[in-house]
């Protein structure tokens, strides 16, 4: 436990440090910049090269760990006994003390504002459309839009900026030492309440980060096959029937529905991921809800194959009727037509529907019953594992989708609200 409490007071004097150096700083910290150890300054000086996954957008510093580094700052701070004037040496002290603890928050501020851009521009076309799928679901339940998040989060850090320099001129204005050392105390203090009277800002960003953050991950490293059908069809009983261990059970936002996700190892070393998705019915790509965004986002932005599955048996409700299925499994058909592609008759143990002749079962379907026929199950699982074997591309071997097919991804961080004093970075 002792050793354990040495390194995290380690580790917050080195980030305090990092976030102090790379504050624009009128105290000129070139005796403290000396002094560090080059690990820190590389740590502070290195550029974003912001990762490509919802899962390291940036752990956001609560208001406490904020101001925790903050004060530790500005007590590195200490008085210019080369300055004879007791009067100048105290209106030195206080306007360099203030400027280290206003410019720590707003640097923490601005910088992992950037990272979070950096990350959200980096991501991949799935990722993406998943983020969006998300923050527009956040926003119909009444949280405020990422715009809004982020507009708030910025007028903190001006609020911050703005106190503290009007705390840093105040003590320029001292008429005295005391006047100095007092203006230096309620200067820190102003800064502080200007930080935590917009603290809600940075609790809504946090809010959202960690929405973002525990979204599903598809493993970069491993082919996908993405299960398509319409509503109760038996997908996610063939995820289950067919994974090699217990499957991912995914929670969204924007559904109800848990999703699974499974993964298969073949004793051939043939690896790969079977995903859930929610159902699609027969309409309009305009007027697809949600749920519907993320199946076809999964196809389209994923370099994966597809398993269609089809209960024809006619005993999953007038929503999913077999002759609806059908027309489905065309109308996708014709939209992924470069897609590696397995249609799956599930439920095949019962008759068909009545009135739906034989020949309407797509050439090649293979027949699987889950609960009455494990050969089937295992016929399936081949399947899937010739079907990679084939060359179903890797998650990462392919930027977007498959040639041929249209690619349109919205923009999840919209360009106007970036301040307008960040600089190049940020657009």
């Amino acid at each position: 436990r002792r050793r354990a409490a040495v390194d995290r007071d380690a580790r917050d004097r080195s980030e305090m440090l990092a976030a102090l150096i790379t504050s624009s700083s009128a105290l000129a910290p070139r005796a403290l910049r000396r002094r560090l150890p080059l690990a820190i300054r590389a740590c502070a000086t290195s550029a974003d090269e912001g990762p490509s996954t919802l899962a390291e957008i940036p752990d956001f510093w609560g208001q406490n760990r904020i101001l925790k580094a903050a004060f530790k700052a500005s007590k590195l701070v200490k008085p210019n006994h080369k300055l004879g004037n007791p009067k100048k040496r105290a209106t030195r002290y206080a306007t360099d003390q203030i400027q280290a603890y206003h410019s720590t928050i707003s640097v923490s501020l601005r910088d992992q504002l950037r990272h979070f851009d950096g990350v959200m521009r980096r991501l991949s076309p799935f990722e993406r459309a998943l983020a969006e799928l998300t923050l527009a679901s956040l926003e119909r339940n009444g949280s405020p839009s990422l715009k809004q998040v982020l507009a708030d989060a910025d007028r903190m850090r001006r609020a911050v900026v703005r106190t503290g320099k009007e705390a840093i001129a105040d003590a320029m204005a001292a008429e005295s030492k005391r006047d100095a050392e007092k203006i230096r105390e309620e200067g820190v203090l102003r800064v502080e309440q200007a930080f935590r009277g917009e603290a809600a800002a940075l609790d809504a960003l946090i809010a959202t980060a960690q929405k973002l953050r525990r979204l599903p991950k598809v493993a970069a490293d491993e082919p996908v096959i993405v299960l398509l059908g319409m509503p109760n069809v038996g997908k996610s009983s063939i995820v289950s029937a067919t994974s090699t261990k217990d499957p991912e059970i995914n929670d969204y936002p924007f559904t109800t529905r848990a999703l699974k996700l499974g993964h298969v190892v073949d004793p051939s070393s043939t690896r790969f991921q079977l995903m859930d998705t929610p159902g699609v019915l027969l309409r309009a790509e305009g007027e697809r809800n949600a749920m519907e965004g993320l199946t076809l986002a999964a196809v389209r932005h994923l370099p994966s194959a597809v398993v269609f599955v089809m209960d024809l048996s006619g005993t999953c409700g007038e929503q999913s009727a077999p002759e609806l299925q059908l027309a489905v499994r065309d109308q996708l058909r014709a939209q992924f037509g470069r897609r590696p592609w397995i249609d799956v008759r599930s439920k095949a143990d019962l008759p068909l529907a009545d009135g739906l002749p034989a020949e309407r079962v797509p050439d090649g379907a293979l027949a699987v019953s889950v609960h009455e026929d494990a050969a089937s199950v295992d016929a399936l699982r081949c399947a899937m594992v010739d079907l990679v074997a084939a060359g179903v591309p890797s998650v990462d071997s392919l930027e977007g989708d498959l040639p041929g097919e249209d690619l349109v991804v919205k923009t999840v961080v919209d360009r106007d609200a970036a301040p307008s004093d960040w600089g190049s970075d940020w657009r």
